[in-house]
């Protein structure tokens, strides 16, 4: 069975954050009450869910008073052994399939037949593990974390287009592009005219950016002439603007500002800045023969010698081999990194069997 969380391709049209509400936590049963508030808790539970899990929820079943009835919709809660996790971004919403363990109104409940629970931002579900690893805790109690930290836009501009992005708990998420639509054939009054177009737009994206700092890099001179009318103009923007150098206006180049130690410090507590941190620790380590990857490697070296972290892709982490690594790394207090599969420091980490020991 494929256990990676099935993702649709779409553009997010607002930024999103971290604002998990951890309601109840219930030692005994194992189950805690969770309310999503933001797309990124959504990614977060399609990441934590494992087939085999427990999840109560709220839904719709369609009743049928008797047969050949066209039936309606009634609301019921319903509790799943969950066989399959998606996460919806076009929809925003999360689906966990499985088998009915129970549901109330019994009699709109068909014990033992399959059901969706939907989980969108702000719906309270019950989710029930045979054992919660500190790991798993850790990364909740992490989401809940992150809601009070500043966060972090990048613009990255040249003369022709600028590509509006956050840095989100799970990577980069691109979400404008805008275009200059600027031309050397232009009369000059004209192009003028459209370059301050072209700038105004900028910031008018920044200004409507859910977060407290901006990064805006490009190549050449455009930026800082983004900068100059800003000042010239007196424009006052509610955002704290840092300009910074990069070599393109490309995804690569908010990579390359992710990296910089221009903005090392604002990114200092940013998790994905980290996880290339590590990563780059990881690849030094393994060219000098001090690092393990796969699944077989890293317990040979949790066996051999305790790493002081592991790396782990957020698909693999409840695939049987890599889970019984992990189990064993926690149980030992190893602390381990989970990292977004799809993100750019992700789909690096697939090549080495998604698991990695430094």
């Amino acid at each position: 069975m494929d256990r990676t969380p099935a993702i649709a391709a779409c553009s997010i049209a607002r930024v999103r954050r971290y604002t998990m509400r951890i309601m109840r936590f219930n030692r005994v049963s194992n189950a805690i009450k969770l309310e999503p508030e933001s797309f990124d808790d959504l990614y977060l539970l399609a990441m934590i869910i494992a087939p085999g899990d427990r999840v109560e929820g709220r839904g719709y079943r369609r009743f049928r008073a008797s047969e050949g009835d066209v039936g309606e919709q009634k609301e019921v809660f319903i509790e799943v052994s969950v066989e399959k996790v998606e996460i919806d971004k076009s929809a925003g919403r999360l689906r966990l399939i499985g088998t009915i363990l129970q549901g109330r109104p019994a009699e709109y409940v068909s014990m033992g037949g399959h059901h969706t629970i939907n989980v969108a931002e702000g719906d309270i579900i019950d989710v029930m593990k045979p054992e919660w690893k500190e790991y798993i805790l850790k990364r909740l109690k992490q989401a809940q974390a992150e809601a009070r930290k500043p966060k972090l836009g990048i613009i990255v501009m040249d003369d022709e287009k600028a590509l509006v992005s956050y840095i989100r708990g799970y990577g980069i998420d691109i979400v404008a592009e805008l275009y200059s639509h600027l031309s050397k054939r232009m009369k000059e009054k004209d192009y003028g005219k459209q370059r301050v177009q072209y700038f105004n737009d900028i910031i008018k994206s920044a200004e409507n950016m859910s977060v407290d700092i901006i990064i805006i890099a490009g190549p050449g001179f455009t930026k800082d002439d983004l900068r100059k009318h800003i000042s010239d103009m007196n424009i006052e923007t509610k955002k704290r603007l840092v300009y910074a150098a990069a070599s393109d206006a490309e995804r690569s180049g908010i990579r390359e500002v992710m990296r910089s130690g221009t903005v090392g410090e604002l990114l200092q507590n940013e998790h994905v800045k980290k996880e290339f941190e590590y990563l780059n620790v990881f690849l030094a380590q393994l060219r000098a023969g001090q690092a393990a990857s796969g699944a077989e490697g890293v317990a040979k070296a949790i066996a051999e010698a305790r790493p002081q972290r592991i790396l782990v892709n957020d698909s693999a982490i409840n695939e049987p081999a890599i889970k019984r690594v992990l189990d064993l790394a926690d149980s030992k207090g190893i602390r381990i990194e989970i990292y977004n599969a799809d993100d750019d420091a992700g789909m690096q980490l697939r090549s080495f069997r998604d698991i990695a020991a430094i």
